[in-house]
């Protein structure tokens, strides 16, 4: 059986460390980025993300879940969410020895997500783009607390408070301890790639220069014929569209789905401080903020781990502290971030070299 070699310092497994680290960061930063696009460059005040993953990934996990049963074959009576429990050991032999369903069902549940999390999008979008941006804040706020509410109470979609158990389509890649994991780790370093890579894209087109102008100034926009109900529309889908995407890949690595699988201070309010403390208006600044959080997050929790159980606080509250006072230091401090935001260049440095070193005439 294949395993990933372990390496312990001071107690701590390295290699585990490294790859759990990389699972949460990889997730962080590509719902950060997205929030970046909305709140960053084009001033929406996004309070609501946790909205868009639970609402891509429940209807991803179901759906997913139910063609894996139907296509093995695997009788749930007519009724998943009841039966799934007496027969997930069942169908996750059976995707283990079957790859390229498991890899087809992932792309399938991911694609569903997005299109998802882009309706979902497109429905807040109309009532809430019109809104001032303090109004703003509160309608998408007030709009992703209602959704949970609905998820717990919902049975038929994900079984309501208690959940339901998700086919395991990462099984192929074996039992052994950590291989799991590096799998997921390359899954989801793929996806995060990808929506750096289209954030940056758009920070460095015309599209990002008018993203910033609507946020800037939105009377200037108009009078230059620019849409901006529409900008904002568009950008709203399109991360949301991003977020659902996240929020099935992370149901797809627990194996599980439930009204508190995404929690409001992980997928929206730490989302938040991740973009505050690498500084908005900048992808690569919400990159290092996101990697700062993540790895700041593990290490607490390590320590969380090897503090006794009989100190006179509860060990639970040092991270919400610790955060707290890094914002505060952020906010009082550098207002702008780690890496404040910059202009960026809308043409490759090798042509703008060139530009410059041509004399006229």
């Amino acid at each position: 059986m294949i395993a990933v070699p372990s390496i312990i310092i001071f107690g701590i497994d390295l290699v585990k460390f490294a790859v759990d680290l990389g699972n949460a960061y990889m997730l962080f930063l590509a719902v950060s980025l997205s929030l970046n696009l909305e709140a960053g460059y084009t001033g929406i005040p996004n309070f609501g993300k946790v909205m868009f993953m639970a609402g891509g990934a429940a209807i991803s996990a179901a759906v997913s879940g139910l063609l894996a049963v139907m296509i093995l074959g695997v009788n749930v009576h007519g009724n998943y969410n009841a039966y799934i429990v007496t027969v997930i050991n069942q169908v996750n032999a059976s995707l283990a020895k079957n790859p390229v369903l498991s890899v087809e069902l992932i792309l399938l549940g991911t694609i569903l997500a997005a299109a998802i999390g882009g309706f979902l999008g497109f429905l807040v979008s109309y009532p809430a783009i019109r809104l001032r941006e303090d109004y703003l804040g509160m309608l998408l706020l007030a709009s992703a607390q209602f959704f949970q509410i609905f998820l717990g109470a919902y049975y038929p979609l994900i079984g309501g408070t208690q959940g339901i158990s998700v086919p395991d389509f990462f099984r192929w890649a074996g039992n052994g301890i950590g291989v799991r994991d590096v799998t997921i780790l390359g899954f989801l370093t793929v996806f995060a790639i990808f929506v750096y890579v289209y954030s940056e894209r758009v920070a460095r087109s015309p599209i990002g220069r008018t993203l910033r102008a609507v946020r800037d100034n939105e009377t200037a926009t108009r009078a230059l014929g620019k849409n901006d109900v529409a900008i904002r529309r568009n950008v709203i889908i399109i991360a949301s569209a991003i977020s659902g995407m996240a929020g099935a890949l992370l149901t797809f690595q627990v194996a599980s789905i439930g009204p508190g699988t995404w929690d409001r201070i992980t997928w929206t309010f730490y989302i938040w401080v991740m973009v505050i403390i690498g500084g908005s208006g900048n992808n690569f600044g919400v990159a290092t903020g996101a990697l700062w959080f993540s790895f700041l997050s593990s290490g607490i929790t390590q320590v969380q781990n090897a503090l006794p159980s009989d100190l006179p606080i509860d060990v639970n509250w040092i991270r919400y502290l610790i955060f707290a006072a890094l914002l505060l230091w952020i906010l009082a401090f550098r207002p702008g971030g780690i890496l404040p935001e910059k202009s960026s260049p809308t043409l490759a440095r090798r042509t703008l070299s060139r530009a410059l070193e041509e004399k006229p005439g």
